[in-house]
């Protein structure tokens, strides 16, 4: 959200004296982000995988690091494209403004299944809802077998399925979850790079 704007002068200055294309700027911010993310991501995946005590199985930990990854991806995105749009002052307001709904419609506060009908759209284009549902299709899903439970205590979610049920999400539709989180990146990455070269445009 702050790197374009705070680039934006140099930007101008260097692209019109014709030092190098928008689109080599653009590659270049994209591609330095790309080793930084996904190394915290690894980072964050290891740490809150094995100390949540999930089990010791490669494929499951794989996807909850694909699908930390593709979240940060597009919030990173999403970032860009209101940097590239707005100022600092207006995309610090616009940034957390436009994230509270989207959490909303992830189903954090409410379940998707409760949410009214005229506001189920809105599920559709919050990647926190696609996140939130590879995470638990990553960590409960592929037939996960019940958890361990201590005998004297009741565990209401022992068993996956029931939990599965009760937050109304299915187990098998993580890859979906990443497909619509690719396509996600794809556009905002697209709208970032044509309201900046808009916005070049307009200086010129």
């Amino acid at each position: 959200m702050f790197a374009v704007p705070s680039e934006m002068s140099i930007l101008i200055k260097e692209h019109f004296n014709r030092w190098y294309s928008l689109s080599s700027f653009y590659m270049s911010i994209t591609v330095v982000d790309l080793p930084i993310s996904v190394v915290s991501c690894f980072v964050f995946s290891v740490i809150i995988y094995f100390m949540s005590a999930q089990p010791l199985d490669v494929a499951r930990f794989l996807m909850f690091f694909v699908i930390s990854l593709y979240t940060v991806l597009v919030a990173q995105s999403f970032g860009l494209m209101i940097g590239a749009a707005f100022n600092v002052v207006n995309g610090t307001f616009l940034g957390p403004a436009l994230s509270v709904p989207m959490m909303m419609f992830a189903g954090f506060g409410i379940t998707l299944r409760d949410l009214p009908p005229y506001l189920y759209w809105g599920s559709y284009v919050s990647y926190l809802r696609y996140g939130l549902e590879g995470y638990v299709g990553a960590i409960y899903g592929m037939n996960r077998t019940s958890l361990t439970c201590d005998p004297d205590k009741y565990c209401h979610y022992r068993i996956p399925r029931q939990f599965l049920k009760d937050v109304a999400m299915s187990a098998d539709m993580f890859w979906w979850d990443v497909l619509a989180l690719t396509v996600i990146v794809l556009l905002l990455r697209t709208a970032a790079f044509l309201l900046l070269k808009w916005k070049l445009n307009a200086v010129r």
